[in-house]
């Protein structure tokens, strides 16, 4: 029995002076096949600080200054309107589609021209990339052109228009 002990071991692990010793046998694969046990996993779940949900395509939540102060005349608060909502454009047309005044000069006449019929009363059109809405002041009617590739939620629409009357009123 002791023989057949030493000989199962000398086949294991050979001797390098022995003939058969060039050549090795297959290893075994059950010491490579480690797996760690399982970690218990724990019944209560770790409550995660709730983050505000991010919507994207909406526009970011104003910024907190005012379209008065401090600018020279109106453009200056169409501009800082503009800042204030990260829009990419605003114009206000005239009912007869003229500019009364505008961030921008590229696209403002055509943009007065297309939509400053859309008057109080009427449907405003919904389109990709521009919002209307409608306005009076001192009996003319307006329209304010948003450009913008946002979603713009209806509390942040209702205080661009607060902020254009206000404009409208501190300086015509």
């Amino acid at each position: 029995m002791l023989w057949y002990i030493l000989r199962s071991k000398a086949a294991l692990h050979p001797v390098p002076s022995d003939p058969a010793a060039t050549t090795l046998p297959a290893p075994h694969h059950q010491n490579l096949d480690y797996h760690p046990e399982a970690k218990p996993v724990s019944p209560l779940r770790k409550q995660s600080i709730p983050h505000p949900a991010q919507q994207h395509n909406v526009l970011p939540p104003p910024k907190s200054m005012s379209v008065i102060d401090g600018a020279a005349d109106i453009t200056a608060s169409i501009h800082a309107l503009v800042e204030k909502y990260s829009l990419d454009q605003f114009t206000i047309a005239t009912s007869d589609g003229l500019v009364f005044a505008s961030s921008m000069a590229d696209s403002a006449q055509k943009d007065a021209a297309r939509f400053g019929g859309v008057t109080a009363g009427k449907t405003l059109p919904e389109m990709q990339g521009v919002a209307l809405f409608s306005l009076a002041h001192k009996g003319s009617d307006l329209c304010g052109i948003i450009r913008t590739n946002l979603r713009i939620p209806e509390d942040v629409r209702r205080m661009i228009e607060q902020d254009t009357q206000e404009i409208l009123n501190w300086w015509i």
